[in-house]
């Protein structure tokens, strides 16, 4: 089994990749939904879901027969799945003491299938749930196997999407950018050239003037029909774009209940200005969602996990930086532990990794900034048993 608290480079190789799908997992019901229905007529079974697992949590992105929900890691029965390569079938799991599933006391039946990507690495599983053993046979199991390679494929579909979304979202705003350095010399190239026009110079030199403001005139016409290209040009590239105030909504959303069995409250705060201003999002929600899970995970019961989110103009057209603060009172990282997670290597130490320590969702947090240039932050107050996070990335708007 790959535990929750898995230190190894194996497991966060596997939940970066879970990172890099860059999922909103509140909005996948729909486009698996046919293929959840079908397991769930090939094996008879009432439930059928589709969950990806991360650093902490069990997201049921898709599900036949319930509604999509998210649960601890740890109580999960595809924790074991993930770690199979092949199916994994548990008779009754309420006569297991390894599993603690939060699900109707009649359920107890369970088999799942490991989705693996491309790269081998398995992001989450197909199960089917039942109230009764089921005998399933090899013909199903291979329809089930179908199904399977079916959504891995549109979920690493929906990754290449979001690239490309994402690059065409850059792309503008870097043509926009070229536009505005541009314009300023060749305006100026134009304005020489009128002056120029209107001086008593030898013929030659009019003519190059106006050939040269006939040349500088066209450009400033297609620059300015670059600039004012219509967005839908660019593959809807706002699909990759979020404002302060949704980004806000979104982690409410996904974590606000989730620290409720230790009545931890989680409180976000947006700073003032540019709060609807549209911004790149990639692996925005991950980074904080990493940080915020952690907070949940190793705060103590009836904290608070205090959120401050921001955008700032920089000097740079079309660039700003975006930052995050998360404070979590009721947990301190020691000074070793800190420097274990700003430390390059790929897996946590052993003794730093548990209950009253961190998980690899720090160190997953750390590696996406650093891959998207931005700067990370931590100081631990052992006074006041709280730690915080201060992230800073660049983003284009």
């Amino acid at each position: 089994m790959i535990a929750p608290n898995d230190s190894s480079e194996e497991e966060f190789k596997r939940v970066l990749e879970v990172s890099q799908l860059d999922l909103d997992y509140q909005s996948l019901q729909e486009l698996f939904e046919n293929l959840t229905n079908m397991a769930s007529k090939i094996t008879r079974a009432n439930l059928c879901l589709v969950n990806i697992l991360d650093s902490y949590w069990q997201w049921s992105i898709a599900a036949t027969g319930m509604e999509p929900a998210v649960m601890r890691r740890e109580q999960s029965v595809c924790q074991y799945t993930i770690g199979q390569d092949g199916f994994f079938e548990v008779d009754n799991f309420r006569d297991d003491d390894r599993f603690d599933v939060p699900l109707d006391e009649k359920y107890c039946y369970y088999l799942g299938l490991p989705l693996k990507s491309s790269e081998g690495n398995a992001i989450g599983a197909l199960c089917v749930i039942d109230e009764v053993k089921h005998e399933i046979s090899k013909d199903q199991r291979y329809l089930l196997k179908l199904i399977g390679a079916e959504i891995v494929e549109k979920l690493e579909g929906l990754k290449k999407t979001t690239e490309i979304n994402r690059r065409f979202h850059d792309m503008h705003s870097a043509q926009r950018e070229l536009g505005y350095e541009l314009r300023g010399p060749v305006s100026s190239i134009l304005g020489l050239s009128k002056l120029a026009e209107g001086e008593d110079d030898p013929s030659m030199l009019k003519q190059y003037f106006s050939l040269a403001s006939q040349s500088s005139s066209e450009l400033i016409d297609i620059i300015g029909n670059t600039l004012e290209k219509n967005s839908s040009d660019f593959l809807h590239y706002e699909k990759g774009s979020i404002t302060l105030t949704s980004l806000k909504d979104k982690l409410i959303a996904l974590y606000s209940s989730l620290g409720d069995t230790k009545h931890i409250k989680l409180n976000i705060e947006l700073l003032a200005g540019n709060q609807n201003l549209k911004f790149s999002k990639q692996s925005i929600i991950q980074v904080a969602g990493n940080l915020i899970s952690n907070a949940i995970k190793f705060s103590s019961d009836h904290s608070t996990i205090k959120v401050v989110l921001g955008l700032k103009n920089t000097s740079i057209l079309d660039m700003a930086k975006f930052s995050i603060q998360v404070q979590a009172n009721g947990a301190c990282l020691s000074k070793e532990s800190i420097e274990d997670i700003m430390s390059s290597n790929m897996k946590a130490k052993e003794s730093l990794v548990g209950v009253d320590a961190y998980g690899l969702g720090l160190k997953l947090a750390r590696y996406l900034v650093l891959s998207m240039g931005g700067q990370i932050e931590i100081t631990s107050e052992r006074e006041t048993k709280s730690t915080q996070f201060d992230i800073s990335i660049p983003r284009f708007i």
